[in-house]
């Protein structure tokens, strides 16, 4: 019978949580980077410890008992209530430390306005022990990703606002039609709109459906979730499609693309910081939104911390 928690309960409890989170012992090993056999050690003496079997393990696989799955539960509570106690402890201490996790739309680099390496140098002035974690990924991807929690900020173009978010507007990007030098209409000075539609077209599937563009196209056999999947479809010379004017321009000055009609067939795209409203805003958190802020000469809106 378990009557007080003690560091080894602790330790018995996570190596639990990776077992049910990666479904059983097998697939638990080279997380806990244990055998076979010690993760069954270490789970039977977790059961000697509450008193109760809660895991079944053997040829019918793995599965929790009904209080296996209950002791499942108050575990990631515990552990949800230790990650704040210890967010709060660090944030006392006067360092920034801790790991913090940023999410980017792909291939912003070539973009002067959005000033992420300016961002970046600023925070890493400050005196701090924090890890920085970056992804690149779709902004659906990221808006999931910040709410799920597995990112505490990202930035990109969001098509339209979530109400568990906060959203703070950074920079804008032009975005522009773009024809590989193997596609049949490189050659053509002034394509009309008409030539344009009939064409085979990459289509971007992260904009929602009622999204207006400069042209709609009639046909669009690939679609894509990055922009460099969409440069590798118009260079190929078998589509046409939307680019940042920015990252186009290395192919654009090799002969490579050539963009069309860019006075008239061009929008622009705002893209935003976001934050989850519901979530507590850590101080290197805070510290990167401020150097961020700084970089694009605005004011935080609504960032107050929870």
């Amino acid at each position: 019978m378990l009557r007080n928690v003690t560091d080894m309960d602790l330790r018995l409890l996570r190596i639990f949580s990776v077992v049910v989170k990666c479904g059983g012992f097998t697939a638990a090993q080279a997380e806990l980077n244990m055998g076979q056999s010690n993760i069954s050690t270490q789970i039977s003496s977790l059961e000697k410890r509450l008193g109760y079997r809660i895991c079944e393990r053997g040829k019918g696989g793995f599965r929790l008992t009904e209080k296996g799955q209950r002791i499942h539960a108050a575990s990631s509570a515990l552990f949800g209530a230790l990650d704040a106690f210890r967010n709060e402890a660090q944030d006392l201490s006067g360092r920034l430390v801790g790991d913090l996790y940023l999410g980017l739309a792909d291939n912003i680099a070539t973009l002067p306005t959005a000033r992420i390496h300016a961002a970046i140098a600023r925070f890493y002035q400050r005196e701090h022990d924090v890890h920085l974690h970056i992804s690149v990924n779709s902004p659906t991807e990221l808006e999931m990703a910040v709410i799920d929690g597995h990112l505490d900020m990202a930035i990109s173009y969001f098509s339209r606002p979530l109400p568990t978010l906060k959203y703070q507007p950074l920079y804008k990007e032009n975005i522009g039609v773009f024809c590989g030098q193997n596609h049949p209409l490189f050659a053509v000075n002034s394509p009309s709109l008409e030539e344009l539609q009939a064409c085979d077209w990459i289509k971007h599937g992260f904009l929602p459906s009622d999204q207006v563009l400069p042209i709609t196209p009639n046909f669009a056999s690939a679609t894509a979730h990055h922009m460099e999947a969409v440069a590798h479809v118009v260079l190929a010379g078998t589509h046409l499609g939307y680019l940042p004017a920015h990252y186009a321009r290395p192919w654009l000055e090799s002969g490579h693309m050539r963009a069309v009609h860019p006075q008239k067939l061009r929008y622009e795209v705002q893209h935003s910081m976001i934050t989850h409203a519901g979530h507590p805003t850590s101080e290197a958190l805070r510290a990167f939104i401020d150097d961020l802020l700084a970089e694009h000469t605005l004011e935080a809106v609504n960032q107050d911390s929870e």
